[in-house]
């Protein structure tokens, strides 16, 4: 194997790698993204440290991947639609998506893959934790994954979120919401469009059941596959650091912030710039 154009330090036995020696303010040659994309397949979420994007190549880094996605509903950057703000120190209190969650599966079309860079964060708490849901998968007995292979599940963030525009804005509010994210559904498995394994697609934050089998087996199914795949062995949990960057395959992988642990925000602020990249309608296994 011909030798890679940066270096490859593996973050545990599950997901994720570090790669130094790339600077992704430069677009990369044929050979560089051939190699780049192998290690990103292997480890489905890179970081990288001390890298320095201005918003023009943040995007640019981005487009390399495919089309990007823009935002109807977190901040954007002033001038750059396809950059999401999200600032902690601006809002002053946890974010939604402290759960665990696949980048918008409420919709039809979610997200393939992000880009995420650290502008200003804390010296310590506000890291990033991410599960690989192929290896989540492979580690079911083969008849489970035969119950699972072929169901299809219902993604609703009203349902899950709902609750709280209703309270903080009245009905009004909360059935304009709904009319604009009506219910979607994604298979339980999906076959990862690039690498042929197989995901196993549902998430904590945004899927509320498993369809055409009743209630309480959905309930009971979801909980064991919850309980299951936050167990450490297949987690990587990444500290942020200023200039600090993660790509992450939207697909494949689960994330969630750690919040729990955070300092001051008025003190120590956490902002970060996204650029994400949408992904083809899913396909069951």
């Amino acid at each position: 194997m011909a030798k890679l154009p940066f270096e490859v330090t593996p973050l545990s036995g599950a997901i994720g790698a570090e790669l130094a020696g790339i600077d992704l303010s430069k677009p990369m040659d044929a050979d560089t993204f051939a190699a780049f994309n192998e290690t990103w397949h292997k480890y489905k979420v890179l970081f990288f440290r001390d890298q320095a994007l201005t918003p023009e190549q943040h995007i640019a880094l981005g487009e390399q991947f495919g089309k990007l996605d823009i935002s109807k509903i977190i901040p954007t950057l002033e001038g750059y639609e396809a950059i999401r703000v999200q600032d902690m120190s601006r809002s002053g209190k946890v974010p939604g998506d402290i759960n665990w969650h696949h980048d918008n599966s409420f919709v039809e079309v979610p997200q393939r893959c992000s880009f995420l860079y650290a502008l200003q964060v804390p010296k310590a708490g506000g890291d990033t934790a991410w599960i690989n849901m192929i290896e989540v998968f492979n580690s079911l007995s083969r008849p489970i994954q035969s119950l699972l292979e072929g169901l299809m599940a219902v993604h609703d963030v009203i349902e899950i979120m709902g609750g709280q525009i209703l309270k903080d804005y009245g009905p009004e509010a909360w059935q304009a919401a709904r009319d604009r994210n009506p219910a979607v559904e994604h298979p339980v498995v999906r076959i990862h469009p690039d690498t042929g394994e197989k995901c196993l697609y549902i998430n904590p934050l945004m899927t509320t059941r498993i369809k055409d089998v009743h209630e309480d087996e959905s309930k009971d199914i979801l909980e064991f596959l919850f309980q299951k795949m936050v167990l450490p062995e297949f987690m990587v949990r990444w500290h942020w650091s200023n200039g600090a960057v993660a790509f992450w395959d939207n697909i494949a992988t689960i994330h969630r912030g750690i919040y729990a642990d955070m300092p001051d925000l008025s003190k120590e602020p956490r902002i970060m710039h996204r650029v994400a990249i949408t992904e083809p309608v899913a396909k069951a296994a």
